[in-house]
């Protein structure tokens, strides 16, 4: 059997991960001539108001504790955008926003306000939807002087506004999923036409949320499921791998190095999806709870 290329996508939240965890891993992958997708957050650092998440769902408690969010995320993150003033993401770091791309990984958009829309996404109109899509496109081109070609939801959540709000856009591609492969959206009637490209396996924070901290029973859980996957996406933070768990990321790399074919981007997993001459599947939108993950998140539907 042919092996497969995994593909990295790399999520930016904060401040902090953006200032240390991007040029963190800048170096790291290079040192093993991988290529990733890097998500990008452009506004405020809200992270702090995710505490307000603990009255409406109980499960991000436990989340919070057993990952041991101020340890490995810094307690000004903790507090950034409640007692602390929010700070600017990749907006306030475009030579390293430039540096992503100038060592020959993808940039793509993952939010304005990363806490807003994964908080409030279910309760905003579509105009809401609509500015914060403009306000991180114009901060893209400020920094690129490019429009982006692709998104990448905040938490996998998405609705049936966004998916709309979306094909507006005229995008290449959106990862909002997890799971399971590459898919054309449908609500009902409503067919979305851009290509989804989900993300597959756990995150290092789920799996210390439910009681997985051996670093090798971390490392057989990830792999596992991306070995599984139809095409494995593997979901990185730069806040976790480009922090803490680097030294755990660089010996998982070697060991993601041995198992799989080489590296790739979102962008190539697209392009090759779209170009096929296979029929992409239609699959229904729907939302599910995951093992260490507070409140649902965006999926499809494979079976009857």
């Amino acid at each position: 059997m042919l092996k497969k290329k995994v593909c990295l996508k790399i999520d930016v939240d904060t401040h902090d991960g953006m200032r240390d965890g991007v040029p963190a891993l800048l170096e790291d992958l290079e040192a093993f001539d991988a290529r990733a997708t890097f998500c990008l957050s452009f506004g405020p650092d809200n992270a702090g108001k995710a505490i307000f998440r603990l009255f409406k769902d109980p499960g991000f408690l436990k989340k919070m504790l057993s990952t041991g969010a101020p340890k490995m995320y810094g307690l000004r993150t903790v507090l950034s955008g409640t007692l602390l003033p929010a700070r600017p993401i990749a907006s306030a770091f475009p030579v390293i926003c430039k540096e992503i791309v100038k060592n020959g990984h993808e940039a793509i958009v993952h939010a304005w306000d990363h806490r807003k829309w994964q908080d409030h996404l279910k309760h905003m109109k579509k105009s809401e939807v609509r500015q914060e899509f403009e306000k991180s496109f114009q901060a893209f081109m400020d920094v690129f002087s490019a429009k982006p070609r692709a998104v990448a939801a905040p938490g996998w959540q998405a609705t049936k506004v966004s998916l709309a709000v979306q094909d507006e856009l005229n995008l290449h591609y959106a990862s909002d999923l997890r799971e399971p492969f590459p898919c054309f959206l449908r609500i009902g009637q409503r067919r979305f036409s851009t290509l989804q490209i989900p993300t597959t396996g756990p995150c290092i924070e789920e799996l210390l949320t439910v009681g997985i901290r051996n670093e090798d029973e971390i490392s057989s859980h990830l792999l596992s499921a991306l070995k599984k996957a139809k095409q494995p996406v593997l979901a990185v933070h730069a806040e976790v791998e480009g922090g803490v768990f680097r030294p755990f990321f660089r010996r998982f790399m070697k060991i993601l190095s041995q198992e799989f074919a080489g590296f790739t981007t979102l962008e190539e997993i697209a392009s090759q999806t779209l170009s096929a001459k296979a029929d992409i599947p239609v699959l229904e939108f729907v939302e599910v709870r995951l093992p260490g993950r507070a409140g649902k998140v965006s999926s499809a539907k494979t079976g009857p």
